[in-house]
């Protein structure tokens, strides 16, 4: 069973890996002699977040992994905040593939799950047949966007405060739930995470406050992408700027497709399943049928 009677992914289906001397609770499902996609998710989400898109992905005939990053979902939680940095998350998402006996595969990414998504796809691109990314570009030219991006960007800096976690919780977490514009999983899944013991660090301000902490931030230049890309972009995303998508494709050299999801926001799998999942399937089944050709 992949969904639940409450709607959710099932259990069943998850499974404990211990990566770096951590607990990564993993959605794994589908035969492994069929393409396999990974899906990283975006923060303070967990995998319930591709609750809509696995069944039709399944359907589709791909094998379909996806981990809960530290932090999220049944995942642990440790108190350690540089456990949380981007790096970290990449450093832990490749062992955890090296584990699982994955040699070659697709990637799916958006928010928080970008930074191991384009570390993984550009770092090795003989593992990587292909690279989905929700919003997200090459991050060489997300990390050195202008201004517009950084106005987009201001609560990176104010989730560096310990005050955040206090404004964020005031007023049955008002504030929280009108930035991110009454997500419809914010009551039974984001905020459920955040009630846990360190949940609303572990699941959300701890990767902020090791990723892009102002006075220990530095970015690695990554390798331009070799493998073929497909972004899906918004005009009406409230955290990513449209201005970063021009400069991280130039360090695209593969073929890159863009496709315009209208509306969808940040959360484009959660708030526009039909269209992500018909488009994910679509350039999937385009670049199996152009590999095995070869």
């Amino acid at each position: 069973m992949i969904i639940d009677e409450q709607g959710r992914l099932d259990a069943s289906n998850y499974t404990k890996y211990e990566v770096d001397g951590v607990n990564l609770s993993v959605f794994e499902a589908g035969d492994r002699a069929n393409p396999t996609l990974v899906m990283f998710h975006g923060a303070p989400h967990n995998t319930q977040e591709f609750r809509f898109n696995i069944p039709a992905l399944l359907d589709a005939g791909f094998h379909i992994v996806a981990a809960d990053h530290l932090g999220a979902g049944d995942s642990d939680r440790p108190m350690e905040v540089d456990l949380y940095s981007g790096e970290k998350d990449y450093e832990r998402a490749i062992a955890l593939m090296d584990k699982m006996g994955l040699d070659q595969f697709y990637i799916d990414c958006g928010d928080r799950g970008s930074l191991p998504g384009w570390m993984i796809a550009t770092r090795h691109p003989e593992r990587v047949l292909g690279i989905i990314s929700e919003n997200v570009t090459h991050l060489n030219g997300f990390f050195t966007s202008g201004i517009t991006q950084k106005r987009h960007s201001w609560y990176m800096w104010y989730f560096q405060f310990d005050v955040a976690k206090e404004a964020l919780a005031a007023d049955d977490w008002a504030l929280a739930r009108a930035f991110f514009d009454y997500h419809p999983d914010f009551q039974e899944f984001i905020l459920q995470d955040w009630l846990r013991p360190n949940g609303l660090e572990a699941s959300w301000l701890n990767w902020y406050r090791s990723t892009v902490h102002p006075d220990k931030h530095t970015f690695a230049t990554l390798p331009n992408l070799k493998c073929p890309a497909l972004i899906l972009y918004t005009m009406n995303d409230p955290y990513i700027a449209s201005e970063q998508l021009a400069p991280g494709n130039m360090y695209c050299d593969g073929p890159l497709e863009m496709k315009l999801i209208d509306g969808a926001g940040h959360f484009i799998a959660r708030n526009a399943p039909e269209r992500f999942n018909a488009a994910v399937i679509d350039f999937i089944e385009r670049q199996e049928k152009i590999r095995t050709s070869q």
